[in-house]
């Protein structure tokens, strides 16, 4: 086995699940962000233009009657949106399956796309599924809703990993999660300030034209080139979901993590490896 593979059976602090997160991004950058950006291209494109055109229309103030005009581009913006988010998901956890079956770690864009396929509805079923479950949880009381939804953060890589029906997935997730709810959740936190940050950056053209807009104003003769920028600017935020990449590859160590910390079965491995 190539030594410069990372190890996924591993126990690690705070530090080291970021390390490694970004370590193993750096390592597979080519092809796991070239086969996200091929299979979620149509979506966040899609997505971008949606926005745009709702964007425009929001500020376009010649227009009599705005509301009609937004409706259906946010929400479809919202539906192709969702989709990359779920898409990327779906090819992020497939990389990772990928990567570890590998003895080298080197691996091509066709066996990402052939357990994409393989896994594509499981993980679909399961993010209903999941939302359901924490969506109840929010509903009742907010506690139970905040916790179901860290615990269950571990669902997709439980299910993939371990083969588990969706109710013993969640059973799984919460036994994980015992007495490292807290650690999860500031990971969690963490990484999401980090994607937000980068995020941020590529929302910055869109900001731009929406303040160009409002200090400028919109006529009716520039407002076929407002749309134009709203459109393009609204594509280059919406590759931002791509950056979702990040959090998905953290929660895997981090379950990988739990499960070495409360099983060790890599040590396990280790050992008999040296017998």
């Amino acid at each position: 086995m190539d030594q410069n593979k990372i190890e996924f059976r591993k126990v690690r602090d705070f530090g080291g699940l970021l390390n490694v997160t970004f370590d193993y991004i750096k390592k597979n950058f080519k092809v796991l962000f070239k086969s996200n950006l091929l299979i979620s291209a149509p979506f966040i494109l899609l997505a971008g233009v949606f926005l745009g055109i709702y964007q425009s229309s929001m500020f376009n103030f010649t227009s009599d009657n705005v509301l009609p005009q937004i409706g259906i581009p946010f929400l479809l913006s919202m539906v192709f949106l969702f989709l990359s988010y779920f898409v990327i998901t779906v090819v992020t956890y497939s990389h990772l399956l990928v990567y570890m079956q590998s003895e080298t770690g080197t691996i091509d864009i066709d066996d990402i796309w052939q357990t994409v396929k393989k896994n594509f509805f499981m993980i679909l079923f399961t993010g209903i599924g999941n939302t359901v479950v924490v969506g109840f949880g929010f509903i009742f009381l907010i506690i139970p809703g905040v916790y179901l939804a860290i615990a269950l953060s571990l669902i997709f890589i439980v299910r993939l990993e371990e083969g588990l029906g969706f109710v013993a997935a969640i059973k799984r997730c919460t036994k994980l999660i015992s007495g490292n709810w807290w650690f999860t959740f500031g990971l969690l936190i963490v990484v999401g300030i980090i994607q937000g940050f980068l995020q941020y950056i590529l929302y910055l053209p869109n900001y731009i034209v929406m303040f160009f807009t409002v200090f400028t104003g919109v006529n009716s003769e520039s407002s076929g080139l407002n749309r134009i920028l709203y459109i393009f600017s609204s594509i280059i935020s919406s590759f931002g979901s791509l950056l979702y990449m990040i959090s998905t590859i953290s929660i895997s160590f981090h379950y990988y993590n739990l499960v070495e910390r409360k099983e060790a079965p890599g040590l396990l491995q280790q050992i008999e490896d040296i017998k």
